[in-house]
């Protein structure tokens, strides 16, 4: 089951792109953002390791049976109501992203909200099915589309046309402190562990989580290329003129290979179906967090049906997601996701301190008992 954390870890940190990522960094290539991502490498390990520490003391249990254990329903209820917004609100912001990019570069003459609503449609179903089913398309989906994403960025590193000058000249700002914006935007491509929050239901008693030391070296380069690939084919200046700064990137490489020759159709075509399984993936684990705020409310991680709170849970988070496309523009969906980016900092640091106090309390009884 190990393949499984490595699949979340993959996928969200190839999702930076859809986060508008590598655009706060890029805002910040003289003033900090270098320093900012080695940081973030530390601490963004740091709280992975640590994470893991956390479900491998409590194998076979989500976030919501470890409060129960602890903590009575009151106060398990508002932590697990925060945590849920946190998922179903990065989930909404990639996927708001990635309307606006199929109206932008696919075909401008239709709707963004009409694109919007096809693709959360989407989402409804296929959040509502169970865990197991969700890692199962997980793995289908990522084995499929991730050699290509792997292949674009290759071509990418190694094109002839790279500019290495304008790459070593930021990258000779890494003297510059750290800042605390793009700090927090570089430490969300190490954050695909918290999807084991629920995940973790999925593992046996005598789950190891073996090769951790891969997951800090493959986020660290997914995180470098991000940021210094578009530099070294825009240059120092320019890079900064895009928001969507990787879909111009891509528009930018020729492949050659006769019938596929711009990279931006597959490049968006990818992650059509990485931002699409991001947001059943986010739906999903917000969804359970609720769903262990209602009475009676049992872990099951392959029901025999479907139940309707899923449903009704998962399309209340398609509505405020239509709703808030429709009230905020882009340039307030930017900002937001600011903030967003902010706040999950925190939110996550301390929930994964917390999280840990309980697994030392849980193995300290254990030792006595």
């Amino acid at each position: 089951m190990i393949r499984y954390y490595f699949y979340n870890i993959i996928l969200v940190s190839n999702l930076n792109l859809m986060m508008f990522v590598p655009y706060m960094l890029l805002n910040d290539r003289y003033t900090g953002s270098v320093s900012s991502m080695i940081c973030a490498a530390f601490f963004g390990s740091f709280l992975a390791l640590t994470y893991t520490h956390v479900m491998k003391t409590f194998p076979g249990k989500g976030l919501p049976e470890i409060l129960a254990i602890y903590f009575p329903k009151y106060i398990n209820i508002p932590i697990l109501i925060l945590l849920s917004f946190m998922w179903y609100a990065a989930a909404g912001i990639a996927i708001t992203a990635y309307a606006v990019l199929i109206n932008r570069f696919f075909n401008p003459d239709t709707s963004s909200m009409l694109v919007l609503l096809i693709l959360v449609g989407a989402c409804i179903y296929t959040a509502t099915r169970s865990t197991l089913t969700i890692a199962l398309i997980m793995e289908m989906t990522l084995l499929i589309n991730l050699p290509i994403v792997f292949f674009i960025l290759f071509k990418a590193s190694t094109n002839p046309f790279l500019d290495w000058d304008a790459i070593r000249t930021v990258a000779q700002y890494w003297r510059v402190p750290p800042k605390i914006e793009p700090f927090a935007a570089a430490t969300f491509v190490f954050t695909g562990y918290s999807n084991y929050a629920i995940f973790n239901r999925l593992n046996p008693p005598n789950f190891r989580f073996r090769f951790r030391w891969a997951m800090p070296i493959l986020c660290t380069l997914i995180l470098l290329l991000s940021f210094f690939v578009p530099i070294g084919f825009h240059g120092t200046e320019a890079v900064g003129s895009y928001l969507y700064v990787w879909s111009v990137t891509s528009d930018s490489m020729v492949l050659g290979y006769g019938f596929i020759e711009r990279v931006i159709f597959l490049f968006l075509l990818l992650y059509l179906n990485l931002t699409l399984l991001y947001t059943t993936t986010g739906w999903h684990i917000a969804m359970q967090m609720v769903k262990s705020c209602l009475p009676k409310a049992k872990p099951e991680i392959d029901p025999v049906r479907t139940a309707a709170s899923n449903y009704v849970i998962v399309s209340i988070f398609a509505v405020l997601t239509m709703i808030s496309f429709y009230i905020f523009n882009e340039k307030q969906s930017l900002m937001i996701t600011r903030g967003w980016l902010l706040v999950r900092l925190f939110a996550e640091t301390a929930t994964v301190m917390f999280f840990f106090i309980l697994s030392l309390i849980a193995r300290r009884k254990k030792l006595t008992s």
